[in-house]
């Protein structure tokens, strides 16, 4: 009897053990089967290609807010071996056959410091695959220190005052600096210039700059929740309660947003936007991805991820289930006025908010107009039949079928320029003749952001007027 009760005990632990492996190995199946068409649909980012995973020494964890993540090591790819960097892919998987990646790159200060050491002190950068750069970050002791921007300095021997021809391109989603034209020779240098996972050598060098920009956020403020689903970057997210009430009127909801008497309300994240325009230095656009979430006594509250991009026209703002919309600046150079890529926007955040979260969706702008004027807009769905039915026929328009999706954006925003340039400073009129029929509505806030009005086009005038909302 003895040995039969040790025979059955042994077998069932073995049967235990071979139930957990099998459920992670369908884990990790899974996971690599969805990263693999995610990789097959269009471009990765040029630094961020070819990329060597190793599935083999691949691991199943819980991030520190809990979210299962699929941890891949990645085969770097280095120019001195000593180099002490490393690459690691994390997906995170939200909910059956449902998952989001980025790439983590950690730039120890020394071989023996982890992201996991209580005294991890270094770098950490935060890439999506598709997109590019996202945050970067300085830890000492494995606290945040400070948040900073990257630059991809590409250097050539002989420097003029004007562009070298042979000017390796700059691929979108980072900024360059050539020839140390900008700031960045003040920054780190975390590594030489990886390209197409190939060493690309300029004739005179190259390498990813780091530079701090200071601040720090309570949500992610050590190495381990760094690498959170989620985490953005910037001052992060504010969480705060429901602030749109359930209301389904657009004013209702633009005037909740703004409430000052709302926990977490949207306000602060405006004011940093209004702060970046209003700089001396305007030359990127800057943006905050706004999610809707649940508590866990059924109400909800709003997250605000902020994200300093590094392209003077474009800031990636995530869409997805849990996702209401977001809100940009634009840079100097750029229209105090909506784009079309901001209304494609719109119809994209709509398409992919889950049905209890898309009447809240929005795209709000700020910019500083050519009379000093700082002002903020938003724009929401009327008619989602109508603007999807819209928006593709200007991006399926058959002229357009030969470009890629950035020349083909490109091309409509050109042709959009020369409208507004010939509206003589009238933008909002002018914005309201090009999208008036594509089932949205524009709205504009005080500068104190006190109060919204909507914009709309007197038919007899044909200047746009000011309807209060009440």
């Amino acid at each position: 009897m003895i040995v039969f009760l040790i025979l059955a005990t042994s077998i069932k632990c073995q049967k235990d053990d071979n139930d957990v492996g099998q459920t992670d190995a369908k884990i990790m199946q899974s996971a690599k089967v969805w990263f693999k068409n995610y990789e097959a649909k269009g471009e990765n980012f040029a630094l961020l290609k070819d990329l060597n995973y190793n599935w083999n020494d691949a691991e199943i964890t819980n991030s520190k807010d809990g979210t299962q993540t699929i941890i891949v090591p990645i085969i770097e790819v280095k120019k001195d071996q000593t180099e002490l960097w490393e690459q690691k892919l994390y997906i995170y998987k939200l909910s059956e056959n449902n998952y989001e990646a980025m790439v983590f790159e950690i730039y120890p200060d020394a071989d023996n410091s982890s992201i996991n050491s209580p005294s991890f002190n270094g770098y950490i950068v935060g890439w999506d695959l598709k997109k590019g750069f996202v945050k970067t970050a300085k830890f000492e002791n494995n606290r945040l220190i400070e948040n900073g921007v990257l630059t991809l300095a590409l250097k050539n021997k002989q420097t003029t005052g004007k562009a070298p021809s042979n000017q390796v391109a700059c691929p979108a989603g980072i900024e360059c600096d050539v020839d140390g034209g900008g700031t960045t020779d003040t920054g780190i240098q975390l590594k030489e210039v990886v390209v197409n996972n190939n060493y690309q050598n300029p004739s005179g060098g190259g390498g990813i700059i780091y530079n701090g920009t200071g601040g720090t956020n309570p949500n992610y403020s050590d190495a381990g929740s760094y690498t959170n689903h989620g985490t953005g970057t910037g001052s992060g997210s504010e969480g705060g309660e429901d602030q749109n009430g359930n209301s389904t009127d657009p004013c209702g909801q633009m005037k909740a947003l703004i409430d000052v008497t709302k926990t977490g309300n949207m306000k602060p994240s405006i004011d940093w936007l209004k702060g970046k325009v209003m700089a001396s230095v305007n030359r990127l656009e800057h943006g905050v991805e706004v999610k809707k979430l649940m508590n866990p006594d059924g109400t909800y509250r709003y997250e605000y991820n902020q994200i300093s991009s590094l392209d003077e026209f474009s800031v990636p703002l995530s869409t997805g289930s849990s996702y209401i919309g977001g809100a940009h600046s634009h840079p100097k150079n750029g229209y105090a006025m909506f784009s079309f890529g901001d209304v494609k926007f719109l119809r994209n955040a709509y398409n992919d908010a889950s049905p209890s979260r898309k009447e809240d969706v929005f795209c709000i702008m700020v910019a500083k107009d050519k009379a000093g004027n700082v002002n903020t807009y938003s724009i929401k769905v009327n008619d989602f039949a109508l603007l999807d039915s819209k928006v593709n026929s200007v991006w399926n328009n058959p002229n357009l079928n030969d470009k890629s999706e950035k020349e083909k954006l490109k091309k409509i925003h050109d042709e959009q320029a020369v409208l507004y340039d010939e509206s003589g400073g009238a933008l909002e009129e002018s914005f309201l003749k090009q999208f008036g029929a594509f089932g949205i509505s524009i709205y504009k806030a005080d500068p104190l952001l006190t109060k919204w009005s909507k914009l709309e086009l007197n038919p007899t005038t044909k200047k746009a007027n000011l309807v209060p909302c009440t």
